[in-house]
């Protein structure tokens, strides 16, 4: 069996997701989107922050435009982290790794948005990039 670690891609019933974290609970995974869709969401939330709107700190926008070559352009998105039904040995592992920015990123995503659980937040914050 795999064992997957903060940042390792893998792939679950066709799509793609970074591991976050893991309990004997939940597994906690972000979603990464297509490049269509990171383009609507980034185009929803630049206008949720021109217009000011209080939807900015919902779960919604919650997300990372990647810059890792292999992911340039999609978004991690953190939105329904650690609420999937995932089963760990059907996961396969993808062979792109993250760059270090990415990573950093995603980690600070993690811990500064108030809508992330609060466990997530814990199980990250000590996490060395």
């Amino acid at each position: 069996m795999t064992s997957f670690t903060f940042g390792d891609l893998f792939n679950f019933q066709a799509i793609d997701y970074i591991f976050l974290a893991e309990t004997e609970e939940n597994i906690y995974a972000g979603r990464i989107l297509n490049r269509t869709q990171t383009q609507i969401l980034t185009k929803y939330y630049e206008t949720a922050l021109k217009k000011g709107s209080s939807v900015l700190d919902g779960t919604v926008y919650s997300f990372v435009v990647l810059s890792t070559k292999d992911l340039k352009e999609r978004a991690a998105y953190f939105r329904d982290t650690g609420r999937g039904n995932f089963d760990v040995s059907l996961f396969i592992p993808l062979s792109i790794q993250l760059s270090i920015e990415d990573l950093k990123a995603i980690k600070e995503e993690i811990i500064k948005k108030r809508c992330v659980s609060i466990k997530l937040k814990e199980l990250v914050k000590d996490i060395t990039v």
